[in-house]
């Protein structure tokens, strides 16, 4: 893995992402971030509360929405740190 060998370049590339965030974000929570709470709250919750209370799907989906849109943006940094590593550092 060349690009942990090159923490500095990850820490800008993952500073200077952030338009790439907002934008997955827009995607995956709304416009203006509408579900994003929910989301959050979602997340938090314990998966035997959500079950208990009858919401366990909403839960799972949120919960795997919020993991995925996670997944991206390192998946993007580490990608991007990558590319940098082998052809430019």
């Amino acid at each position: 893995m060349e690009f942990l060998d090159h923490p500095i370049a990850l820490i800008i590339v993952g500073i200077l992402s952030f338009p790439v965030y907002k934008t997955l974000a827009k995607v995956f929570f709304g416009e203006n971030y509408e579900d994003l709470a929910e989301t959050i709250r979602f997340v938090a919750t314990a998966d035997w509360y959500s079950l208990f209370k009858g919401r366990f799907w909403e839960d799972w989906d949120a919960t795997m929405k919020f993991n995925i849109f996670i997944a991206l943006c390192f998946g993007w940094v580490a990608a991007v740190t990558e590319i940098l590593a082998r052809y430019v550092l």
